[in-house]
Formats: structure tokens, sequence, C-alpha cells
């Protein structure tokens, strides 16, 4: 399944950081903690963590609008947000431009295997997340800190 590239003045829609979904084939509930993420080449508008479970370990969901089922709680939103939406907007059209990719249905199944990994009767694909392994953009603080050995 391919997305057609969308128009350039096209608006992407984002929901308010601090938002609760469920998406389409899982059960279990994300609180979205990032929008405009570039993972493996790949654009998706969201990142999220299990929720209520929180942040475990480094793994992030990633998704689409577009694969939300069911938005169970929309985050807060100010003046700061809308100038946020505009900015992510302006990036989302650049990476058109350049030729990226947006994630396609297949790879946010992919991405969203850690929601869906703990739902039952569901199997999981391995989870598309950001570790200290691949890309860890605050792997230099954290190892400013553990300077136990």
């Amino acid at each position: 399944m391919t997305r057609e590239p969308r128009e350039q003045t096209e608006s992407r829609e984002f929901l308010p950081l601090g938002s609760i979904v469920i998406l389409k084939g899982s059960v279990k509930k994300l609180l979205i903690v990032s929008r405009g993420s570039i993972v493996e080449g790949a654009f998706f508008d969201y990142g999220a963590f299990l929720y209520p479970e929180g942040m475990i370990d480094t793994n992030i969901a990633y998704f689409n609008h577009d694969d939300i089922l069911k938005i169970v709680h929309e985050g807060y939103s100010d003046g700061d947000n809308e100038l946020v939406l505009e900015i992510l907007n302006e990036a989302y059209a650049r990476f058109q431009l350049q030729g990226h990719r947006v994630a396609t249905a297949t790879a946010t199944a992919t991405a969203t295997a850690t929601a869906t990994a703990t739902a039952p009767g569901v199997a999981a694909e391995p989870p598309l997340t950001t570790t200290a392994s691949n890309t860890d953009l605050f792997a230099s603080v954290r190892d400013g800190m553990d300077d136990d050995a």
C-alpha cells in the first residue's frame, strides 16, 4: 500500500501533545509525546508511549494520524501549539519536496508493534523504536552522567 504524495499547500492534522489515542487493530492506549518525527527515512505524524505504563526504556511507537481509531483524550492546546503546527507543516512540505517518503501503512504497522504487543491475540512484529543502539540524541548527556566505572 503506497500513499500518494500530498500537495505542498495541504496541511497535516496533528493532535496536541498529551493526547491519548487508540490505534486501529489495537486495544492499548498511547500517549502522544512527539510529532513530525523522521525515523529510518520515513515521516511519522506521532511518537507515543504506552498509557498508563509510560516510557519503558526508550521504546516509542511511531504512527500516522490515519492509523488512529479513537481519540480518548485531546491534549492541551494554546497559541504556542498553533505556532508549532505551522512549523511542522512547513517541515513536512520541505521533507516531501526533497523526495523523502511518508510512512506507509506497512511501516506504521511495524512501528506500532510496541502498542499492540501487549494486546491479547495480536501477533507482534519487531517494533520500530529509538534506542541507544540506533539513534539516541541524549546519549552523550547520559554518558557524561554515568561515571560509575
